[in-house]
């Protein structure tokens, strides 16, 4: 049956949209959220507010071992529950944060959420990306991505104006109730793969596909992919650590910034008030990238992504304020950057089919990477007692990033670039 349909389709679009809600809910559960469940949190248990945010750490070390779990999971009950299913982990986690009656409580509560989040956003979604749009990963992961921005522009404010209105604990019931039913309408709607609803990736037509893809399902197949071959294979750990740089890197940013704002003479209400500003432009941003993902490719996308850090953080570290607020607003441009390539440049060099088995491999091992920014900020502060120091050793890890893309064979073994190019 012909499908003479444009764009990402109805039923990608759903996809998409449920991808931009799990990216959405981490910016306000997880990463930028904790500027307002932590005190709130903390006060609630009457403690010390580093003891919640410890255990925000502690929470993202295991969210990786639940994101190796999913992985495996992934490859048995299929993306589409995978990342169903970890929003509503995540859901129920939040509410039980904000419910918590002792420390470990919220441990736990922060492990569901931390864990659900990572897993359900690039083990759950980023495979599904992978399956539905393998030749348009960098548009499709840029309207998901744009979740994060908007997360931080819109969930953040919002939750700050529940938790002031009506507590912690019942705004956190309210919002964790709410992503437990678009979890549940996930679960109900999405489907693994576009043949499950009559499509063929990319939304092509039968006779494009027939030409210029593989005809091997994806969700049947693990592509001759094991564990030990992946370990073995370079371009595995090419993919591992030129996006896990990148994304720590962009971590490490974002969690410091108001802090190196401050440290280069801003008062606090405009360091806190530019994480907003850098929000808007990320949004544009992510929009921008998508398209340069599609016209120039995942490496020479990466290469500039590399490149364009280099600049910010050496101007950022400058100190002159001009240049400062330049290198702000490349760094909000960025925003969503690091996580589309980190979904965009395996799937692009692996490709469709076996994606569920190289993503259970490759994504907790770049996980494990990205987690390291905490380690690498507080290691650095501690030695030069400055933020700028650890703004070089971003630099120079974003230029060692910019090296391994360009050691990687973009569409190595990507099964359908080889049957578009077959003679």
């Amino acid at each position: 049956m012909e499908q003479n349909k444009r764009g990402f389709g109805a039923w990608g679009w759903f996809l998409l949209i449920f991808g931009f809600l799990i990216f959405f809910s981490n910016g306000g559960f997880f990463a930028d959220g904790t500027n307002v469940i932590a005190p709130a949190v903390a006060a609630r248990l009457n403690v010390d507010q580093s003891v919640i945010l410890g255990m925000n750490s502690v929470a993202g070390i295991i969210g990786v071992i639940i994101a190796l779990i999913a992985g495996q999971v992934n490859q048995r009950i299929g993306p589409s529950k995978v990342a169903a299913g970890c929003l509503i982990l995540a859901g129920l986690g939040h509410i039980a944060t904000g419910n918590a009656v002792s420390v470990p409580m919220y441990l736990i509560a922060m492990c569901c959420v931390g864990g659900g989040l990572s897993a359900g956003s690039f083990v759950g979604i980023g495979t599904l990306v992978a399956m539905w749009f393998p030749k348009k990963q960098g548009q499709a992961m840029s309207v998901v991505a744009m979740g994060s921005n908007f997360g931080t522009m819109v969930f953040v404010p919002l939750l700050t104006v529940l938790v002031g209105s009506l507590g912690i604990a019942t705004s956190s019931i309210i919002c964790g109730a709410v992503a437990v039913v678009v979890g549940i309408i996930g679960t109900v709607l999405l489907r693994n793969t576009p043949t499950e609803r009559g499509l063929y990736p990319d939304n092509v037509t039968e006779a494009e596909f027939k030409a210029n893809y593989s005809t091997k399902p994806p969700e049947a197949s693990d592509g001759g992919w094991t564990v030990g071959k992946l370990l073995r294979t370079k371009e595995t750990w090419l993919c591992v650590f030129s996006t896990g740089l990148l994304m720590l890197v962009q971590m490490g940013l974002m969690t410091q910034l108001v802090g190196r704002n401050m440290e280069v003479g801003m008062s606090q209400a405009l360091a806190t008030g530019v994480m907003s500003a850098i929000a808007v432009i990320g949004v544009i941003g992510s929009v921008i990238f998508g398209r340069i993902v599609f016209k120039l490719g995942v490496k020479k996308a990466g290469v500039l992504t590399g490149g364009l850090y280099v600049v910010a953080l050496l101007l950022n570290i400058s100190g002159v304020m001009p240049l400062v607020w330049v290198s702000l607003v490349i760094i909000g441009f960025l925003g969503a950057a690091a996580p589309n390539l980190m979904n965009s440049i395996p799937g692009s060099v692996f490709g469709r089919v076996g994606y569920a088995k190289v993503n259970s491999v490759v994504f907790p091992i770049t996980s494990i990477i990205y987690m390291c920014n905490f380690a690498v900020n507080g290691i650095v502060q501690n030695i030069f007692h400055s933020i700028s120091a650890a703004y070089v050793v971003f630099a120079v890890l974003s230029f060692i990033s910019i090296l391994l893309i360009l050691a990687l064979q973009d569409h190595k073994y990507d099964q359908d670039y080889m049957a578009a190019h077959k003679r």
